[in-house]
C-alpha cells in the first residue's frame, strides 16, 4: 500500500509539473516542506480549496500523516499551484469554520471530516511568486 501511494504521488509530481498540469490542478497542487528534524526537503500532490487567497488543506487521517506537523509553527513552504510556483506560509488550524469552508468546496469529504476526532487542516497564507533561488522550491 505505502508503495503504491509512493508511485501515486510520484506521478501526480511529474504530472503537476509538466504542462498537462491542468488536468488536476484545479484540486491538487504540491506543496514542498522542510522536514524540522532532519532538514530534507519534500515535495507531496494535497487537495486543496482556495478561500479570497487562502488555501485550505484538510489532513486526512492525520494521525497516520507527519508531514502536517513539519509546519505547525507558521513554517515557510513552497507551493506549485496552477503551475505557478509560490512561496507561502503554512499554519496548521483545527477549528470548524475552516472545516464549513473546506466542505463547501468538497461536500463529498463531509464524511472524512466529521469522522476526524479533530480535524487537522492547514492553511497557506502570504503566497507570493517564488525566488528561484530559494533550497525549498
Amino acid at each position: 500500500m505505502k508503495q503504491l501511494r509512493r508511485l501515486s504521488n510520484m506521478f501526480m509530481i511529474r504530472l503537476l509539473c509538466s504542462p498537462l498540469h491542468r488536468l488536476a490542478s484545479g484540486s491538487l497542487l504540491l506543496i514542498t516542506y522542510h522536514g524540522r528534524v532532519s532538514r530534507r526537503r519534500f515535495t507531496i500532490p494535497v487537495l486543496y480549496a482556495d478561500h479570497d487567497g487562502t488555501l485550505i488543506i484538510f489532513v486526512g487521517h492525520a494521525e497516520q500523516k507527519r508531514w502536517w506537523r513539519n509546519v505547525r509553527d507558521g513554517a515557510e513552504v513552497g507551493v506549485r499551484l496552477r503551475g505557478r510556483r509560490l512561496a507561502g506560509q503554512a499554519e496548521v488550524v483545527g477549528d470548524r469554520a475552516t472545516a464549513t469552508t473546506y466542505l463547501d468546496r468538497y461536500p463529498r469529504a463531509r464524511p472524512a471530516v466529521e469522522a476526524a476526532e479533530s480535524p487537522i487542516f492547514v492553511w497557506i497564507t502570504a503566497l507570493a511568486p517564488s525566488d528561484a533561488n530559494r533550497d525549498y522550491q
